[in-house]
């Protein structure tokens, strides 16, 4: 036994060995610049597909030699995660008549099928006469169905969310979490990478762009948990692997991981919540093999009494909370217990979880608790006998989730409880108290830097607290400022505290940061302080290091129109409509630059196009009743107006353009 072991243990050394050197005359033939520092050598403990050289192949290219696990896999909730919307794939049904309704913006929303497509219809009804519709296709459905179908629009390769899912388990037609309590975005939320780097397998992105792609694949596939697949394809494929039995380093085996990388493969988007990348990584940097920590760190809200309620993709944080958990990584006579001893479990045929037979979990279970342990379960047998003797029944409640509703899931925190007992909760039966903190969910001892992040873009995007900024700043304060102006810009910006933004840039030459969100604040600073030149010089800047974010484009152009650069800044919002057609802003201001012209055709054209997409846009409405003006119609634009008064009781613009009127 010794001698076989020393020969396939050299076996497996020659083997390794051939394929990185093989590697590294592949890559260099491939490319004449190739770096020696870029060579692929194997460490003896890194897969070699790590290396920042090896590309994604697809989950097609796997099919070809991995049919069995491909077949199980595709029927998957991963597999599944992201598809076409069409009736195949769609599990959401819909009920003429019975349309969304927000009351907060007054749009009802009904989606339906026309032929085999999708569509979604906004409307507006005023006395029970539909005053306002707009219509959309739907692309593509997020989710497998399990849970939810969330949906995607497509336009030029610029996504955006839909606002409207259906929840499967429980047939209920609802607004996506975000959209709700007066947050509707309506068809404006972009779809970045963060979304798409965990609901679905990595995209080609578009550089210089927030959310347009060259191509979307269509569901997580094998990369997400094996790595970059290509070196392993070309190994194989060239035939300098021949024995699949052998160590094979040229793809990632999630089970010859250490438990802490197993265990961080599922943590990556299984811990979603506000996110921080580090500096020079993006959310699709992340590898199988690595620590999460190594590309982002994930913080999530803390508040008061908060104990029973947990968040939808807080699985691994649940489950390390498990008495299970901690004694099976603390007792060496255990097996430490990770994400994959129950998931994708089944011989590792990757077969999903609602397919795995029930015996199999159990069968995890009693590994620990067995006679030999003394530690059976204690319940009744009449009451094991009602649930099958499933363990999971009673030691890991179903329940409603903390942040998505209408949603019944397994709470990952194994433990002994009665609450099985009891109904299911909803969101909204789960009570907390006051905002506490953030907490860290990937990161036991993050940086001051990182602590920072986290608290503005918490009160950007979730809470807009005093105490939330001021906890920023109590981890910013000691940041030198020189080798930190992202950060201290992003902060002022929040706070908008305009002035030193100002400072800031004219002492430290803020444009040598080459960051285009740095530029674009900058840019705002002046310009809320009304120095449109300056204002105009970094929202350039901003548009040139990202030239497909279409928000910058926008400003940029708008600030052009306020230096009476007209011809410029036609060309900008030509070029936003050209990519995306669906801007109500840049709608608008082309219309204005018409109008200045006094092209009223154009001018109205544009206008309408503008209001159609957004009925309630005021800049819009006012440059109509400009354009009435214009064309000498004071009574349609009287007329126009008084509307306007009923509907922007507030407006300062409207009180001005009534008194211009009067003057007629």
């Amino acid at each position: 036994m010794k001698k076989n072991s020393k020969y396939y243990f050299l076996v497996a050394i020659i083997v390794i060995i051939a394929v990185a050197v093989f590697v590294f005359l592949r890559f260099v033939k491939k490319n004449d610049s190739f770096e020696v520092k870029k060579t692929i050598v194997f460490d003896g403990k890194t897969f070699l597909n790590l290396n920042d050289t090896v590309g994604y192949v697809g989950i097609e290219r796997c099919r070809t030699c991995h049919y069995d696990e491909y077949k199980n896999y595709i029927k998957s909730g991963m597999g599944m995660s992201y598809g076409l919307a069409n009736r195949k794939k769609s599990a959401s049904v819909f009920q003429k008549g019975k349309a969304l309704y927000d009351e907060k913006s007054d749009f009802y929303y009904q989606p339906f099928w026309d032929g085999k497509e999708m569509k979604v219809l906004e409307f507006r009804l005023k006395e029970g006469d539909t005053i306002y519709k707009r219509i959309e296709k739907v692309d593509y459905i997020v989710g497998s169905g399990q849970h939810t179908n969330s949906h995607i629009m497509n336009v030029g390769g610029y996504l955006f969310q839909v606002p409207f899912t259906f929840y499967t388990q429980q047939g209920v037609l609802d607004f996506p979490p975000g959209f709700e309590d007066g947050n509707n975005s309506r068809f404006s939320r972009k779809v970045g990478f963060e979304c798409m780097s965990c609901h679905n397998a990595y995209p080609t992105a578009v550089d210089g762009s927030i959310n347009k792609y060259k191509e979307v694949p269509l569901g997580i596939n094998c990369e997400r948990c094996h790595g970059p697949g290509e070196l392993h394809s070309i190994a194989w494929e060239d035939g300098i692997l021949t024995d699949s039995n052998a160590a094979d380093y040229t793809i990632v085996m999630p089970t010859r991981l250490s438990v802490d990388l197993q265990f961080q493969i599922c943590l990556r988007c299984h811990s979603q919540g506000n996110s921080v990348l580090k500096e020079g990584k993006s959310f699709l940097d992340f590898k199988p093999g690595m620590y999460v920590t190594e590309v982002l760190d994930v913080f999530r809200e803390v508040y008061e009494n908060d104990e029973d309620a947990f968040w939808m993709e807080t699985h691994p944080e649940r489950l390390m909370k498990s008495k299970c958990f901690i004694e099976s990584h603390k007792n060496p006579k255990y097996k430490p217990l990770t994400c994959i001893d129950c998931h994708f479990t089944a011989g590792m045929q990757h077969i999903s979880f609602d397919q795995t037979p029930i015996d199999t979990f159990v069968a995890k279970c009693m590994i620990c608790h067995n006679n030999e342990n003394n530690n059976l379960c204690s319940e009744s047998k009449d009451v094991r006998k009602k649930n099958n003797n499933n363990c999971i029944e009673c030691h890991m409640v179903r329940t409603g989730t903390f942040d998505i509703p209408h949603v019944i899931i397994s709470d990952h925190f194994i433990r002994v409880t009665d609450k099985w007992k009891e109904p299911i909760k909803s969101t909204s039966e789960i009570k907390t108290g006051d905002f506490i903190s953030l907490k860290c969910m990937t990161n036991n001892n993050p940086d001051n830097k990182t602590m920072a992040w986290a608290y503005i873009h918490h009160f950007e995007k979730f809470l807009t607290s005093k105490a939330v900024i001021d906890s920023a700043y109590k981890y910013l304060k000691d940041i030198p400022l020189r080798n930190n102006l992202k950060i201290w810009i992003y902060y002022y910006f929040q706070k908008k505290d305009y002035n030193k933004i100002v400072n800031i840039a004219e002492k430290y030459f803020v444009e040598k940061e080459k960051d285009a969100m740095t530029n674009y604040q900058t840019g705002q600073a002046y310009h809320h302080l009304k120095n449109y030149k300056r204002a105009l010089f970094y929202y350039k800047l901003a548009v040139k290091l990202q030239p497909y974010n279409l928000e910058f484009r926008n400003k940029y152009g708008a600030e052009l129109i306020k230096l009476r650069k007209f011809s410029k800044a036609m060309q900008e919002f030509e070029f936003i409509l050209n990519e995306y057609p669906n801007s109500a802003i840049a709608n608008n201001n082309l219309g204005f630059l018409y109008l200045f012209n006094k092209d009223f055709e154009n001018a109205k054209l544009y206008l309408k196009k503008s209001l159609q997409l957004d009925p309630d846009y005021v800049n819009a409405h006012l440059n109509m009743v400009k354009l009435y003006l214009g064309k000498g119609e004071i009574e349609v634009a009287n007329n126009y107006l008084k509307k306007l008064n009923r509907k922007f009781p507030n407006n300062k613009e409207v009180k001005e353009l009534e008194e211009v009127i009067l003057g007629h």
